[in-house]
């Protein structure tokens, strides 16, 4: 199953698309303005888990502030949407899906560029891609708008709300794995994590895995030698302790440090025609049911021992035809998650190539 890789976007860098997204408000000096809007009959309201989170949002500065989000509706569109308007070409084809949330200050500080709270907010689809946030004006064909718009004000007063709408892109057939917002903004780091999941959307998300064992073509760059397609077998996924990883030199946060580490090991067969060096270990992501993508950790000191993590790659490089295994460190920090599959990041394809975690 090719499953297309995360990408981080601030709002600055979403799509821009003049279209509109699936709430019914309108923000002004005085609040949010309800309007009348037709809702087309070939929308679809999707079993999202709403319901309020008390989350950090980080701006750009890296200043927090606590914020309470309470998600209100996730609507799919249609295609037919997306006709009417001025789209960029990569958004051709795909269909647009409407997140209706409300943010609430919680803290003792104005928020500055509250409009930013949604650069930590992801669409997740069945396929492991994140959405395409894209912004929308103007209207469906016929001159008909469409309900819902991006109306975040520009500051946030303690104690103060506001509700809004986002639209996210998704292409043709692929389903809603889950809404997640990240306290540090990017999908991968051991920063905490809220998540509202879709009901079906893990199912769907695992239909098409390769099992445990099964022998899948990975590209990786060789440099030198060029692209090879190494054939790749994940052997096991082991969960670990804190105490395993005392005294090793690894690069963890304070989340990271806390968290449970779990062992990815896979095996890789050297097709290439001369020695392979085995550094493939850091394209391998540990894929959560909370819909994170976890970046392994190595240790700095290549002779290290990890009890439960055995590796080769540390001691030589591989010959044609020779197989190496390589064993990677995930710290999952949600206690109430745990790991679903695992991926590796080709190179010079958007995507990952993924197998069922196999838990030990």
């Amino acid at each position: 199953m090719r499953l297309s890789s995360y990408v981080k976007k601030a709002a600055t860098g979403a799509a821009a698309i003049p279209l509109l997204a699936g709430c019914t408000g309108e923000q002004g000096a005085g609040g949010a303005v309800e309007r009348a809007a037709e809702r087309p009959a070939s929308w679809t309201d999707l079993p999202v888990q709403t319901g309020a989170r008390v989350v950090v949002h980080t701006d750009t500065k890296h200043r927090s502030y606590e914020v309470r989000i309470t998600v209100k509706s996730l609507v799919r569109g249609s295609e037919e949407d997306m006709r009417g308007a001025r789209t960029d070409e990569e958004l051709k084809g795909m269909v647009p899906h409407y997140l209706t949330f409300e943010v609430t200050n919680m803290g003792r500080k104005k928020i500055p560029a509250a409009y930013m709270v949604d650069s930590n907010f992801a669409l997740n689809g069945t396929d492991w891609a994140r959405g395409e946030e894209v912004y929308v004006s103007g209207g469906r064909p016929g001159g008909v708008d469409l309900p819902c718009a991006d109306t975040a004000p520009k500051t946030l007063a303690p104690g103060d709300s506001y509700t809004t709408c986002l639209t996210y892109a998704l292409p043709e057939g692929v389903g809603v794995l889950s809404l997640t917002h990240n306290a540090d903004g990017y999908l991968d780091e051991g920063g905490a994590v809220a998540t509202w999941p879709v009901e079906g959307g893990l199912e769907a998300a695992s239909a098409g895995l390769a099992e445990p064992g099964d022998i899948v073509r990975v590209r990786w760059d060789a440099r030198e030698d060029g692209v090879l397609e190494l054939p790749a077998t994940l052997v096991s996924v082991r969960r670990g302790s804190a105490a395993d990883l005392a005294g090793l030199d690894l690069d963890l946060n304070e989340n990271e440090r806390r968290g449970v580490p779990y062992y990815v090991s896979v095996t890789y067969t050297n097709t290439g025609p001369k020695d392979l060096y085995p550094n493939q270990a850091g394209h391998v992501r540990l894929l959560t049911e909370g819909s994170r993508q976890i970046r392994g950790k190595t240790p700095f000191v290549l002779d290290t021992k990890i009890p439960g993590c055995p590796s080769d790659w540390v001691t030589r490089n591989v010959p044609p035809g020779d197989s190496v295994t390589e064993c990677s460190i995930h710290l999952v920090t949600d206690d109430g998650d745990k790991p679903f599959a695992v991926g590796f990041a080709e190179v010079g394809r958007p995507g990952l190539v993924a197998w069922r975690a196999p838990l030990r």
